[in-house]
């Protein structure tokens, strides 16, 4: 069911879901509420497309429905066949990323485009696998009896692998470390640490000797992403893989830098603000090229889960597909949750395009700011 593609009408959404609780990512932050952002583009043909982000973090607003409105003139009509042609001119003419609207904008172009053609994104994309390992990403804790219980929580679950969102306190980030090493250092169980550039340089030396005798896959985000000198001299003197953090420092040029100066063991980008599916497809090529693996931010609402999942599904680079844990209250307005398997994998879901099924009508109900290119 091709026909015609063009875009015919574009509706935007900005909830913050009563479903959600607050929700703190290092221990120095106070607890905030998430905002889910969502773009449906309807085609011609009556398919529609979806693309969704994540808001509300250390004060940042809702942007998509204003955003794509200022541009709605030249999206409408617009053939999603032609989808990164729109996309590159659109970046081309942006400030540096994180390009939120313009993402999710190329997101559901794409999501369009697949389902116009009957195809899975992730097949379209290459299909290179139906699933992908899994890990429980977690909420910042105050305490190191909260991060041991998750733990144990999680793994029960059937999680292979758990990444906390550390309390940024160096001495509990450094008893956390040597307990998990401690308890869990058989290695059966991988670990991975979030600590939101919040690390002097010191510090972050400090915790990455004590993981390199751990059983720690990657050390994400110990220094602000844009010291990339910092990150070089840290990423030679420990023995873990480093990461940034992966929505500051965006794009070809970016990420190129990057990776040419070894200042990352892997890259990390988020196709829900770095430029979307298409910017996806350039830097899983660029990860190729410089012999890394590739691990894609996708801990926030569903939505923006299944697009980054498609990519990781549709192309080969990537390790780990990120859940946030416990996964329900990123499921709202969602009637087919992504969930973990026997294996500790995500499938490919069903049906073409993100194979995402959403309630409208809940969504619309829940909606703070809206835009409707049909007035």
């Amino acid at each position: 069911m091709t026909h015609d593609t063009t875009i015919s009408r574009i509706r935007a959404y900005a909830c913050e879901p009563a479903a959600t609780p607050p929700i703190r990512f290092t221990g120095r932050d106070p607890l905030e509420h998430l905002t889910i952002e969502f773009l449906r583009l309807t085609l011609a043909n009556g398919v529609e497309g979806i693309g969704s982000s994540t808001s509300g973090r250390l004060g940042t607003e809702p942007v998509v429905a204003a955003e794509i409105e200022a541009i709605a003139d030249r999206v409408l009509g617009f053939d999603t066949a032609n989808r990164s042609v729109l996309t590159d001119e659109l970046l081309d003419e942006a400030c540096p990323g994180p390009w939120k609207s313009l993402s999710i904008l190329d997101c559901a172009m794409w999501d369009g485009y697949a389902q116009s053609v009957g195809t899975p994104l992730w097949r379209l994309l290459g299909g290179y696998r139906e699933r992908i390992p899994t890990y429980a990403s977690t909420e910042a804790f105050l305490t190191i009896e909260e991060y041991l219980d998750a733990a144990r929580r999680f793994i029960a679950i059937g999680y292979p692998a758990i990444k906390f969102h550390m309390n940024t306190d160096v001495g509990v980030d450094l008893e956390l470390i040597a307990l998990i090493t401690e308890i869990y250092g058989d290695g059966r169980v991988r670990f991975m640490t979030d600590h939101e550039q919040c690390c002097t340089f010191d510090e972050a030396l400090r915790i990455g000797e004590a993981m390199s005798r751990g059983p720690f896959d990657w050390f994400e985000a110990p220094l602000t992403d844009t010291d990339l000198d910092a990150y070089v001299e840290l990423n030679q003197a420990v023995d873990v893989d480093i990461l940034c953090a992966g929505n500051i420092l965006m794009g070809v040029n970016a990420w190129r830098e990057g990776l040419a100066c070894k200042a990352w063991s892997r890259l990390r980008f988020d196709a829900s603000n770095s430029g979307g599916i298409s910017n996806a497809i350039k830097a899983m090529g660029l990860a190729r090229a410089y012999e890394v693996p590739v691990e894609i931010q996708s801990y926030g609402f569903a939505p923006a889960q299944f697009a980054n999942l498609h990519v990781m599904l549709g192309m080969p680079g990537a390790t780990w597909f990120e859940q946030p844990a416990p996964s329900e209250p990123y499921d709202v307005h969602i009637t087919n949750p992504l969930a973990i398997d026997a294996h500790g994998c995500v499938a490919a879901p069903d049906g073409p395009g993100l194979g995402i099924a959403i309630d409208w009508y809940a969504v619309e109900a829940e909606a703070t700011v809206t835009f409707d290119s049909a007035g």
